[in-house]
């Protein structure tokens, strides 16, 4: 009998992926795209490569899928499944709610967050991205740049770019700033553009901006 020592083909691993919930609150592709288009215009690479799931548990009508995948494809994201929506040959379905045993996990080791420190201004079409840490700027951050971090972004000079912290969906990241002319603030994807910006009435030192109910906050220090 021959000797099968061949390695396996494959095996079978859990893991927790970032994968963004695309919540889709009405069924129209045109307002879709332009609110996409609006986001890019202030952070073209926003999007980029991101798997993200859509979920139509708030739309009544049934949802042309078909139609708003090939826009979220157009704008370079990844659906790779929807909820809240009956059975298809576009998208597999997750249903609303999985309920299932926990088990046991062994405790992770504990990994200590990598902080990158930049001392000089980030031009415009500049792009600095501090992955699995925070990011400390000590200059400035021109209009056209973009800062991101998978953790906290401090800027020490006038924010007039566009600052993404909680890249990797950490919700309990902040921003903080100590003059806040952003053309784009977003944390854990949960976003604010220029003109919806609103300043505290007290300007002190420093701002901190932050999640509280799903929302951004912006208050001083």
């Amino acid at each position: 009998m021959p000797k099968n020592d061949k390695a396996d083909v494959f095996q079978l691993k859990a893991d927790l992926l970032p994968i963004t919930i695309l919540q889709i609150s009405q069924n129209d592709t045109d307002a879709l795209q332009a609110q996409l288009e609006k986001i890019t215009q202030k952070a073209p690479k926003y999007f980029a490569n991101a798997p993200v799931m859509v979920d139509f548990t708030g739309v009544d009508d049934h949802p042309d899928l078909e139609a708003m995948c090939a826009v979220l494809r157009d704008y370079h994201m990844k659906p790779i499944a929807a909820r809240g929506i009956p059975d298809n040959v576009i998208l597999p379905v997750i249903p609303d709610r999985i309920d299932k045993k926990p088990t046991p996990q062994k405790t992770p080791e504990k990994k200590f967050a990598q902080t990158m420190v930049v001392t000089k201004p980030i031009r415009a079409g500049t792009q600095i991205y501090a992955k699995d840490g925070d990011l400390i700027i000590l200059s400035s951050v021109n209009a056209g740049a973009e800062v991101i971090a998978d953790g906290h972004i401090h800027v020490y000079g006038p924010l007039r770019g566009r600052a993404l912290a909680g890249a990797n969906g950490n919700k309990n990241a902040h921003i903080f700033c100590k003059t806040l002319e952003a053309e784009l603030i977003a944390i854990a994807g949960h976003y604010l553009v220029n003109e919806k910006i609103k300043m505290p009435k007290s300007q002190q030192e420093m701002l901190q901006i932050f999640l509280e109910d799903e929302k951004l906050q912006i208050k001083t220090i």
